[in-house]
């Protein structure tokens, strides 16, 4: 599981900044959320620990190469952990969820960097991104 890239729909820019309340586009593998643990789904923590959850009805595309999700409304600009959860591991469910974790920027980038860098972290045997 790794995350490969991402795209901003209101603006189209690639790279890991988002408008709030609008389509944001992640890519990547075995991201499709899927399992029954509470934990699976997408979720943004602030930098204070606020934790805001993209519900069901936000989430446009689920499949294991990309997510399309509304981000949600009224979220102040700046720096978010995006966090996706989910226990698919490409030919079925895993018994425990693993994640993926990436900074996403909410309005202006303000660390000047759109690079990747996501982690994973889970039941320890799905490597690291092969793309750096």
């Amino acid at each position: 599981m790794y995350v490969a890239g991402g795209e901003d729909a209101s603006t189209r820019a690639p790279g890991f900044t988002a408008t709030a309340g609008r389509p944001y586009t992640l890519t990547g593998a075995k991201l499709k959320l899927a399992g029954t643990d509470p934990s699976v789904g997408i979720t943004l923590t602030s930098q204070s620990g606020i934790v805001t959850h993209v519900t069901d009805e936000m989430i446009a595309v689920n499949t294991p190469a990309k997510l399309v999700f509304i981000i949600p409304s009224g979220l102040a600009d700046g720096a978010y952990e995006l966090k996706v959860t989910t226990q698919f591991n490409g030919s079925g469910l895993l018994k425990a969820p693993c994640s993926v974790t990436q900074t996403l920027y909410i309005g202006q980038n303000s660390g000047g960097s759109t690079d990747g860098g996501g982690s994973t972290a889970g039941d320890g045997d799905q490597g690291e991104n092969p793309l750096g």
